[in-house]
Order: structure tokens, then sequence, then C-alpha cells
């Protein structure tokens, strides 16, 4: 499922540079669907208002089970993804961080088992870590007629710096540590260490991949080693981002859950 968001996402932004890129450019080798780079690899991340492009390639599924195992082995077959739109943060279409997400064909629709490459580009105006979620609508074939399903896909967090002042960067790095949650993927709880360079304010926030917060605390830290014990057990599977700030020193990273 995370997988096909990130191929729908490459989709979307093909248009914007489709001279720039070409779809046989990466091997999947034999697998049946994949996208580079996944979930895991991460997108690139952006300077505050310079060029920003990241090339991607994807290969779209056949099979409706790779979108949603509830629709495996029912002998359907997905005929086309249309891109409907990407979003970041609660629903923001992701246009408003400078971004051009277009497509080619210009109809954003992509045809099941094909292979292809997109460019996503633009100038970010805006500094922070922003968790995209894409909306596609899939065409499927199946026993019963044609259908068309939405899905969405949330997993990937695009992060941009203010590059143009590398001072304010390595003060930011060396006065304030966040550490990976442990265990991870986690199911009924997480220690998330990070580290102060004197007695600070802390805040930690939790949002899951649609900008939602789902988890929220103040306390004050100390000089030196921290940590942070939260409670998971009662949230859905999924992926999350984890933000510990203080003052205008913060930093991100990914949680994920599952029951």
């Amino acid at each position: 499922m995370k997988k096909i968001l990130l191929s729908a996402f490459a989709l979307c932004s093909f248009y914007a540079a489709s001279a720039q890129c070409n779809p046989n450019d990466y091997d999947f080798g034999d697998v049946e669907y994949g996208v580079y780079p996944d979930t895991t690899v991460g997108l690139t991340q952006g300077c505050l208002n310079e060029q920003y492009d990241e090339t991607i390639w994807f290969l779209v599924p056949t099979d409706p089970g790779a979108l949603d195992p509830t629709f495996g082995g029912l002998g359907a077959t997905i005929q086309s993804i249309t891109l409907v739109g990407a979003t970041y943060n609660n629903n923001i279409d992701i246009s408003n961080l400078g971004l051009s997400l277009e497509c080619n064909p210009s109809n954003c629709t992509f045809v099941g088992g094909g292979q292809y490459c997109g460019v996503v580009s633009g100038i970010p105006n805006l500094a922070g870590d922003f968790p995209v979620s894409l909306n596609v609508m899939a065409t499927i074939s199946s026993i019963i007629g044609e259908l068309e399903v939405p899905f969405s896909f949330p997993g990937y967090v695009f992060t941009v710096n203010d590059c143009a002042n590398p001072a304010s960067v390595e003060e930011i790095a060396s006065s304030f540590d966040l550490g990976a949650a442990s265990p991870n993927p986690a199911n009924q709880s997480a220690r998330i260490p990070f580290s102060l360079n004197s007695n600070e304010k802390v805040d930690f926030t939790m949002v899951n991949m649609v900008g939602e917060r789902v988890m929220s605390k103040t306390f004050a830290g100390k000089r030196g080693e921290n940590s942070i014990n939260i409670d998971v057990a009662e949230l859905p599977s999924g992926i999350y981002l984890y933000t510990v700030q203080s003052g205008s020193k913060k930093s991100t990273r990914k949680l994920v859950i599952q029951h």
C-alpha cells in the first residue's frame, strides 16, 4: 500500500519535467509493482526558496490487492489509476508549498502494468516537515463489472530546510539531537530518546499521515540525555511522525505502529 502511494505520487509529478526523466532509467527487476524511492528511502530534502527537483520511478500494479488486501484473490484487475490530488498536513494542496505535481499524460490516468517516471519540482516556500498524502481513483474490472474505488496513500514526508542560514543549522544540530524510537515498529509503547545542551521546556507532538495531531506533551527537559515514553496501544496501526521542539529548535522522525 505504501509503495503504491509514491508510485502515484511520482505519476502526478511526471509532466512537470517529462523531458528530464526516462521511465526505463530504473530497473525494478522481477517485481510486479513498486516505486523508487519508497517510503524507507524517502524524498530528498529541499531548501527554502531554492529550486527543487526529485525524479521518481514507479511500476503500477494490475492486482488491486496491492492497493488493499481486501481486493486480493477476487479475480479483479486494475485497468488504470487516476490521480485526484496530492495534499499535505490536513488536506492542504501541495502546490501551496511551491511544488508542481503534474502528470504525463495530462489527464493523470495511468494504465495498470506500466512503468513510468516523474519529477517533483518547484521552489519550496515553507520550511518544515510535511507529511504527504496522495488521493487516487482506481478503475477496477471485476466479475460484477467496472468499479471506481478511491484510495488515499500516506507515508512520505517532504522536509524543507532553511539552507540559507547554515550557522543556525549547525547550532541546532549541535544543541539538539532526537534519537530513533524504540521499538519501531511499536505495539504497546515506545521510548523516544533526545539530548539537550541546556535545561529547556520541550514540546512533544505526534501526527498521523494526514496531519492530524494524535498526541502532545509539554515538559521540562534537562541538560544531557532525556527520553519520552509514549503509550500507543490505543492508536491505529500506521505511520506517524513525532516531533520534539524546544524554542526554535525541532526535529522530526517516523514511528510505525503495528498491532
